[in-house]
């Protein structure tokens, strides 16, 4: 399935589901906050505190992800690829470079498509190598 059609379709059942179109789902607003505990995981690895908060983001992925080991191996690399990818962007446009930060920011909404894609089942786990 072609990105772009991917985007649209996860965009359009979410927003089926809305009120207002423009307000994010409980579901995305508890994605932001698992992004953002990859990233503190990240930056403290195995340490007391990075375990503490890999097991609440473990608790609470599972309100969004099946705990199937593919969808949830693959849907927590997603998720990391996206922080990766956003703070890469960041750092470009930092820089100032605005062009190849909004091509890592579009890369990074790709990915996070891809996320919803596979957790809304509209696209098959066995398509994706990782």
């Amino acid at each position: 399935m072609k990105n772009t059609l991917l985007k649209k379709r996860v965009m359009e059942s979410d927003n089926a589901k809305k009120v207002n179109p423009l307000d994010l789902s409980s579901d995305q607003d508890l994605t932001i906050g698992l992004m953002n505990m990859l990233a503190i995981e990240e930056i403290c690895g195995d340490s007391e505190l990075g375990c503490m908060v890999r097991d609440i983001r473990s608790g609470l992925m599972k309100k969004i992800v099946s705990e199937k080991t593919d969808l949830w191996n693959a849907s927590e690399k997603l998720l990391a690829q996206t922080v990766d990818l956003i703070e890469r962007g960041n750092k470009m446009l930092a820089g100032n470079k605005s062009i190849d930060a909004y091509k890592l920011f579009d890369a990074a909404y790709g990915a996070y498509s891809l996320f919803w894609g596979i957790n809304m089942g509209m696209v098959d786990l066995s398509e994706i190598k990782y």
